[in-house]
């Protein structure tokens, strides 16, 4: 178990130093920091609300459900246009694809053991 750890540590430790995680998290730093990201995010998630509560009042094809779908939509939209969002969101798929590169890497293992055992 102590194999483990130390493997887990030193795999923690190559993600903290990769150039495409530092880049995201310095991006994302800014973004946070962007006023105008920050308002577009705030509008998102009003519209999020007012979404949510159409959805859970009225019909699915009723006009205020479809009203506040649209207006999550154009919201969602605006949030990203905002520079600062697309590139956040840009450099943060890269490092998703690299952390889903490693899981399926780690775990492969686990799934063709169960599939060998009745899948």
């Amino acid at each position: 178990m102590e194999k483990v750890f130390e493997l887990a540590y030193q795999l923690k430790s190559l993600l903290d130093n990769d150039e495409r995680v530092i880049k995201c998290n310095e991006l994302e730093k800014i973004m946070s920091n962007d006023e105008t990201a920050m308002k577009l995010s705030y509008k998102k998630d009003l519209a999020v609300d007012s979404y949510d509560f159409a959805i859970s009042h009225f019909p699915k094809d009723s006009k205020e459900v479809k009203k506040a779908q649209e207006e999550l939509h154009l919201a969602k939209l605006e949030l990203d246009k905002c520079e600062s969002v697309r590139t956040y969101l840009d450099a943060y798929s890269k490092v998703r694809d690299l952390y889903m590169e490693i899981n399926s890497i780690l775990f492969s293992f686990i799934n063709n053991h169960l599939c060998n055992k009745g899948c």
